[in-house]
């Protein structure tokens, strides 16, 4: 009876208990639940796309491999070329600085003392050769082309005696035809008369009158004389006589022809200095001026042309600076206007002593320039020359090369690097530098294994260029490099072994 009585009391106080457990633990294991079920699922779902689409990666993992799926190869562009010979030539980077073409930068500086009465021209304006670019006023120009009128006149002097020299030689020359055919002194005179004989008329023609008069005496009393009417020493004294009177005759003739012939070389002498004192005087103004004046049209007649100086642009440039406003006093040596042609400029940069076997380097051999501020961009220039001379506070030997400026993008003094070739160049196994990456200072390229694998190889590498690095291990001719997408791949790579 009392267990009859007792069991249902205890049934009834077990229930009550059960139930208060179902109570407080029921939201914790409905949350657990739900978890497992959500992690089936998305392990089904990871488990079931690894086995449909990418069976063969799965299969072809390795440390050293990639096996890209087919979307990511698209859109990688990966580019791959067979590793080859190639001619390989060592490089090396030095700083420079872009300069001015020296040959093609003016300082114009004012060429005496004077007043700027004009200054034609503003920095960064463009101006041709021989263009008007300032107006001085000077009176040492001033005396310099009153020089020149000097000697202007001296010259027309040594001109107008020169011709009177011509004229009497011609007509002296003209003269002796008549003398040598004998003709009468009366005839003479009157084809002589009003042309210029000078002094030398009186001479000759009274010499030539007595000598002609000696032989008509000489010929009146040959006959007599033949006929013993007349002495033979009468016939004596007129033979002295006219011995006498031919050899004044000559004498004169002779003196006059020399004293004309010395007077005209002396005239033409005359001339000859005129002219080079004027043109000296040309010279002294026109090396005052910086550039040479047209001598038949210039205005030498007033004192405020003698005393204008014009400063012309000695090369077709642009102005890089100026100096003096107008009507500013200057000194002689002060620079007025400094002009440069930039279409062309200097490389500067110094060869170190660990260098120096690229001075062997020839005139006119390309070197890369690259320009930092312009985003590192690459212009190509031309070796000009290497100094002499070893700079003994650097140990150094300048190096310059010729830039060309077309796009006007170079400035004076930009910082630039400059890469010179070093050394003769050789044929050697290479590969694209974009196909050499490093990780862990080892170097290495991805060799193509099939269409969708590529395999990391690690390799030595010799000299470098602009165009190819030189692979002295680890790679055979003919293998597949790539060459555009090598970084892609080792960021795959990477991933690839953190994963692992």
């Amino acid at each position: 009876m009392s267990i009859k009585t007792t069991a249902p009391a205890e049934a009834d106080h077990v229930k009550p208990g059960v139930m208060q457990s179902l109570t407080r633990f029921g939201p914790t294991l409905f949350v657990l639940a739900v978890m497992g079920v959500g992690w089936l699922a998305v392990h089904e779902i990871n488990t079931s796309g690894v086995s449909d689409e990418e069976p063969a990666e799965a299969e072809a993992s390795s440390p050293n491999v990639i096996v890209l799926p087919a979307g990511k190869l698209n859109a990688a562009k990966l580019v791959s070329m067979p590793a080859g010979i190639h001619p390989v030539k060592h490089v090396h980077t030095i700083p420079g600085r872009i300069r001015y073409d020296e040959t093609k930068h003016v300082d114009v500086k004012a060429p005496m003392d004077g007043i700027l009465a004009e200054v034609l021209i503003t920095p960064g304006e463009d101006v041709e050769c021989g263009q008007l670019i300032a107006v001085l006023r000077s009176t040492e120009i001033g005396r310099a082309r009153a020089e020149i009128l000097k000697r202007q006149k001296q010259l027309e002097i040594a001109q107008q005696v020169l011709q009177r020299e011509v004229t009497l030689a011609r007509n002296m020359s003209d003269l002796s035809v008549r003398l040598d055919e004998g003709q009468p002194v009366e005839v003479i005179e009157e084809a002589f008369r009003g042309l210029s004989l000078g002094r030398y008329r009186q001479d000759i023609l009274s010499a030539y009158g007595k000598k002609q008069l000696a032989a008509e005496l000489l010929d009146k009393i040959q006959p007599l004389a033949d006929s013993g009417s007349v002495s033979g020493r009468t016939i004596r004294e007129r033979q002295a006589e006219r011995q006498l009177a031919e050899t004044e005759f000559r004498t004169a003739r002779d003196q006059a022809t020399y004293e004309v012939n010395q007077a005209l070389m002396i005239a033409e002498g005359d001339v000859a200095e005129a002219n080079r004192q004027l043109d000296l005087a040309w010279q002294a103004v026109e090396s005052l001026l910086g550039y040479k004046e047209d001598r038949s049209s210039v205005v030498l007649n007033d004192v405020e042309s003698l005393s204008r100086l014009e400063v012309r642009a000695p090369l077709s440039g642009t102005v890089e600076s100026r100096a003096f406003a107008n009507n500013e006093r200057v000194s002689r040596g002060d620079s007025l206007i400094v002009l440069a042609d930039t279409k062309s400029l200097y490389v500067a940069a110094n060869i170190r002593e660990s260098d120096w076997s690229a001075v062997s380097l020839a005139e006119g051999t390309p070197v890369s320039v690259m320009i930092p501020a312009l985003n590192d961009r690459v212009f190509e220039a031309r070796i000009r020359y290497f100094g002499r001379e070893v700079q003994a506070d650097t140990n150094s030997v300048p190096l310059i090369a010729t830039i060309q400026n077309n796009e006007h993008l170079l400035r004076p003094g930009m910082f630039v690097r400059v890469t010179i070739p070093i050394g003769e160049s050789r044929e050697a196994l290479s590969v694209k530098p974009e196909s050499v990456v490093q990780h862990e200072n080892q170097s290495f390229v991805f060799v193509t294994t099939d269409d969708r694998a590529f395999q990391r190889v690690d390799v030595s590498t010799g000299q470098a260029s602009d165009d190819w690095v030189e692979v002295t291990e680890g790679l055979r001719p003919g293998q597949l490099v790539v060459t555009e997408g090598a970084f892609l791949l080792k960021s795959e790579l990477l991933l690839q072994g953190e994963g692992d």
